[in-house]
């Protein structure tokens, strides 16, 4: 991050982080309304800087302002690489999570919790946490997240703050036809600390999801992008299913 509190995300080598760029520039900029829509479901975009170590994009920090952010980070899609992708990146990409890219079309990259009854026990699981998981045991997803063992009536609202938030962006993208958009993620970002707060004022405040990661995006060429849409169907159908 940098002074102003945003990210500096690294552009990755082309054709990839120029795709990334173009598609933040393009929908910041676009009069386009099926374009320009998008601004609400993305991290906002300050344009980009160049540094000593490389060239970076300056984007929004999603956890500001939160002291206990708890991250998961959920590429959707049971389909993650775009038509440009060699054979040899298709088969290990379509290895790669499958005891949930199959099923459901999602996989859990990884996540970074404070759990406990007050919130101070903090607990990062990585990749192998993600690609362990299957149909019979995505509910430790769930219950790792939203800190089950510690569940509240605060904690059931979070969660289903984040289905209406899943429901918007379904709804609007299941209507959009410039973009078919693989290997892109939805950030998941919740302040425990509002958990512990008797108030629910904070509590849609401490609430954020975002689209993520945009580098291998193409035109859609007027067809709904069906391999996005399933996983978020069915990334919705298991959040429900924590109450």
């Amino acid at each position: 991050t940098n002074k102003e509190g945003c990210i500096l995300k690294p552009i990755q080598p082309p054709p990839r982080g120029e795709r990334e760029v173009e598609f933040y520039q393009n929908v910041t900029t676009s009069s386009d309304p099926e374009v320009s829509q998008f601004v609400q479901f993305i991290p906002q975009y300050f344009g980009t800087c160049t540094k000593k170590d490389g060239k970076f994009m300056m984007i929004e920090n999603l956890t500001k302002g939160m002291t206990k952010p708890c991250i998961v980070d959920i590429k959707v899609g049971a389909k993650t690489y775009g038509p440009d992708a060699s054979e040899d990146k298709k088969q290990k990409s379509d290895a790669a999570y499958s005891g949930t890219k199959k099923p459901f079309g999602f996989s859990v990259l990884g996540m970074s919790v404070y759990m406990g009854k007050e919130k101070d026990e903090f607990k990062v699981l990585n990749k192998e946490f993600g690609k362990q998981l299957t149909k019979d045991t995505i509910d430790d997803f769930l219950q790792t997240y939203f800190d089950g063992k510690n569940k509240t009536e605060r904690t059931t609202k979070v969660a289903q703050i984040f289905v209406r938030k899943l429901n918007e962006i379904q709804s609007f993208y299941s209507q959009q036809k410039k973009f078919h958009i693989f290997g892109s993620s939805l950030l998941f970002v919740y302040d425990a600390a509002a958990l512990t707060e008797t108030s629910d004022d904070n509590l849609e405040k401490a609430v954020v999801l975002k689209m993520i990661d945009f580098a291998h995006i193409f035109p859609a060429n007027g067809e709904a992008d069906e391999n996005y849409l399933n996983g978020l169907t069915n990334l919705i159908k298991v959040i429900q299913t924590f109450n």
